[in-house]
């Protein structure tokens, strides 16, 4: 679970921008069972934080920085002169020489980890990972990068169980724009420790959901996982009142054109055990819902669904996986493609069902604040300054009254993170 995320220099964000899951505990309203993980006696997290601002005020971008840290631990780049990815912010002459920061507080079987990393497009300038084992602070490593030798100088804490060999090999393979993550991920050595945080990044945080991703592939896939899977994906697609009894997925064999073909050839010139004829064709899945109506049953393709349709199903099979699993999830304009009330069920299901997972997600909906369950902790706002940048502020932090009602305030204006229209007349 994620307690704390921050971000500095990155696409539209300048300063440094913090957004918390930490529980206020002046806001327990009976239904924290529901609505909270107790990670530990002492500390509370929020399972959900909504970010609303208009658009371009940069609050997909939150979602991105914490998607682009996830990369960074999981995925990497096989030589040193290939770039990183990283975008700083563009509105000043000083922002675009200089590093951006990231940093990502967050717990993994009740430890608290602290993973903080420094870099620019080409290189990582520092990378550090502390844990709190037994609730004391212990350093797992510590990177900074010399300037003069043009290098990486790791060093690793006291209480990390690796030898010497191993550590030389995990500091021989490090490229300067690789994370240390990532080198062990790749390498042959074993580390309790970095297995779990890898694991952490890997598997608990999950790749990020945009408005426009394809995820019904994702469901499919997890419908062909077991029955057990199949049964849950019905239920919630029942609940959802879509008139859908029963959904399947029909396999077939699609002949590659030869053009295609070549080019797999190609692309795997490398590979001794390639099979010209597996590639000559390829597997196609196609899903088809089942509908039940006075006339009787019919099945439908999903190209010939509805998008809200599809969208749901696809939200369906990470609801699933949110629910069974302890997972943390980012989207992208939740409400997309989806009706009102549709939106208010996901997230009550998700709420209600799921234990230790967590949803960071944007959106335009304003209805959503005004959920009974809706703790003003975990709705957040996103505007842009007068120099560009994206600045982020909960609502908690205006101290309005409990009784006041948080989106009459937002439709107002009251609390910001609104466009400021013009005039509807223009100009000859």
């Amino acid at each position: 679970m994620i307690q704390e995320f921050s971000v500095k220099n990155f696409t539209s964000i300048k300063d440094r921008q913090t957004i918390s899951f930490v529980a206020n505990k002046r806001m327990e309203s009976g239904a924290e069972e529901f609505l909270c993980i107790d990670v530990t006696e002492s500390v509370k997290l929020l399972k959900l934080a909504i970010l609303y601002g208009y658009n371009a005020s940069g609050k997909t971008n939150l979602l991105i920085a914490l998607s682009f840290l996830r990369d960074l631990a999981v995925k990497g780049r096989e030589t040193k002169d290939k770039e990183i990815g990283f975008i700083p912010f563009k509105f000043d002459n000083d922002t675009v020489k200089q590093p951006g920061e990231f940093n990502l507080i967050f717990y993994i079987d009740k430890i608290r980890y602290h993973y903080s990393i420094k870099l620019d497009n080409k290189r990582i300038h520092s990378e550090t990972l502390l844990f709190w084992p037994e609730g004391r602070k212990a350093i797992v490593y510590d990177r900074v990068r010399d300037t003069d030798k043009e290098l990486s100088k790791i060093a690793f804490g006291s209480t990390i169980e690796l030898s010497a060999n191993d550590k030389n090999i995990l500091r021989g393979n490090t490229l300067e724009n690789n994370t240390v993550l990532y080198t062990y991920k790749k390498i042959n050595i074993e580390n309790e420790v970095l297995k779990e945080v890898v694991k952490y990044f890997n598997e608990t945080l999950l790749p990020m959901v945009y408005s426009d991703s394809n995820i019904e592939h994702w469901s499919i896939s997890e419908l062909l996982k077991s029955s057990e899977a199949k049964d849950i994906l019905l239920q919630l697609m029942k609940k959802a009142d879509f008139q859908i009894s029963e959904f399947e997925v029909k396999k077939t064999r699609k002949s590659v054109d030869e053009r295609t073909f070549q080019l797999l050839k190609i692309l795997n010139e490398t590979d001794k055990k390639f099979d010209e004829q597996k590639f000559k064709e390829i597997e196609r899945r196609e899903l088809y819902f089942e509908h039940k109506t006075s006339q009787g049953t019919f099945k439908l393709p999903s190209s010939e669904e509805s998008d809200g349709t599809n969208r749901y199903f696809g939200l369906a099979g990470v609801l699933r996986k949110l629910i069974l699993s302890n997972c943390v999830l980012a989207i992208d304009e939740l409400e997309s493609s989806l009706h009102p009330d549709l939106v208010s069920f996901l997230l009550q299901i998700f709420l209600t069902n799921s234990q230790n997972s967590q949803i960071i997600c944007t959106t335009h909906a304003q209805y959503l604040m005004a959920l009974d369950y809706m703790r003003r902790d975990m709705i957040w706002f996103c505007e842009k300054g007068e120099d560009g940048s994206s600045q982020y502020f909960s609502a908690q932090d205006f101290k309005i009254h409990k009784n006041i009602k948080l989106d009459n305030f937002y439709r107002i204006g009251k609390l910001g993170a609104k466009p400021i229209l013009g005039t509807p007349i223009l100009e000859d």
